[in-house]
């Protein structure tokens, strides 16, 4: 009996022991935050360019193709996009949106050849790291990678515009200020440094250092 007894109490402190703990493994799942990202910046060229659009860069006699630099191509220039994401654990930034960017091509090619548009539609996916817990911290560093993939359009007056379906992969870096937070958790707004750099393109796509600022907003 004394046996039995002392059993039973062990198997009591057992279950005691462990309850609390699967308690505190439930209370630690940690619910995602969706997020809305309205963005802009500046963004610099770089690279090398035998062609933009219809027109093609030849030597003085007109038979091999020739590459300019980007910096002696296009002039910076300006891009806005949207995105909506989710943020896993608190770490995992995922996003998917619209990016549009104005191709500033440089006055010299527009008095050779007559004036033009150039212009990027995308669609685009970043994912990136959060440093840190914003819901704790002020500020988080960030650091990922985001592909582009879009229409790359020109469009001239007199002639039938041209589109071509062109990819980008970039390198993501910035960070998040946190400048509000309901008092309960569910949602809080930051200014963002949404900054990348275009390591890789499809063919002739423009590629650039891109310096931007975004206003986003989490919220579960």
């Amino acid at each position: 009996m004394l046996r039995f007894l002392l059993n039973c109490l062990i198997t009591a402190m057992f279950l005691m022991a462990i309850v609390p703990q699967t308690e505190a493994r439930i209370s630690k799942v940690e619910r995602r935050y969706n997020l809305i990202n309205v963005y802009g910046g500046y963004a610099t060229p770089h690279g090398e360019y035998d062609n933009v659009g219809l027109i093609e860069f030849v030597d003085q006699y007109g038979n091999a193709v020739i590459n300019i630099p980007g910096d002696s191509l296009f002039d910076p220039t300006w891009f806005v996009g949207f995105d909506y994401g989710t943020l896993y654990n608190r770490h995992i930034l995922c996003m998917i949106g619209f990016r549009y960017t104005e191709h500033n091509v440089q006055d010299w090619l527009i008095s050779s050849v007559g004036k033009f548009n150039y212009r990027q539609y995308d669609i685009e996916l970043n994912a990136n790291y959060m440093l840190l817990d914003l819901t704790k911290n002020i500020i988080s560093p960030y650091a990922g990678a985001g592909v582009q993939a879009g229409f790359t359009s020109y469009s001239e007056e007199g002639f039938d515009d041209d589109s071509q379906i062109k990819l980008a992969c970039s390198i993501n870096f910035g960070a998040d200020l946190k400048i509000y937070q309901n008092k309960k958790g569910r949602s809080f707004v930051t200014i963002s440094s949404m900054n990348n750099y275009n390591f890789w393109g499809t063919e002739d796509r423009p590629m650039y250092l891109n310096w931007g600022a975004a206003l986003r907003y989490y919220f579960r």
